[in-house]
């Protein structure tokens, strides 16, 4: 699965792809986390407010930061 972590670099983004990363580990699944900064790039994906994470390009939070949990249970599920 892929995991899409948008931000610009701010403290929430690095914290919600800690999170990611947190979860894929939890998993251990074979997920994949990359990082998004591109402002460009997020408006083209819908992306209104960060930080947002994506599973497999479907948006699944967006403004504020998810725990690893929550992450979590959407990889599980």
């Amino acid at each position: 699965m892929l995991i899409e972590v948008f931000g610009p670099g701010c403290m929430k983004c690095q914290t919600m792809e800690k999170h990611a990363k947190e979860a894929v580990a939890q998993s251990g699944g074979e997920h994949q986390v990359v990082k998004i900064s591109d402002y460009a790039a997020m408006v083209a994906r819908g992306v209104l407010s960060t930080p947002a994470l994506a599973l497999d390009g479907q948006l699944k939070f967006q403004g504020r930061v998810a725990s690893a949990d929550e992450i979590l249970a959407l990889l599980k599920g």
